[in-house]
């Protein structure tokens, strides 16, 4: 048995899952590993808090007299 691995672009993708999936041989296998783009990293940022509640400023009572403190410490 030999594996290959192939790196297709998104706007081929389903020419090419077309023509695995319809070859009809004995012997083929085909698991899909979807990979995400690593380049991409506010998505990746997005995703890493999607499920966290953070309430950063829910502590602050008067958010300007919290502001003006915050500038009077510069």
């Amino acid at each position: 048995m030999h594996t290959v691995k192939l790196k297709i672009e998104d706007d081929i993708y389903q020419n090419i899952m077309f023509l695995l999936n319809n070859l009809n041989l004995k012997g083929l296998d085909i698991k899909e590993e979807k990979v995400e783009n690593s380049t991409n990293t506010k998505h990746k940022v997005q995703q890493l808090f999607k499920a966290k509640k953070i309430n950063v400023f829910a502590s602050i009572d008067n958010p300007l007299a919290w502001q003006d403190q915050q500038r009077d410490e510069w």
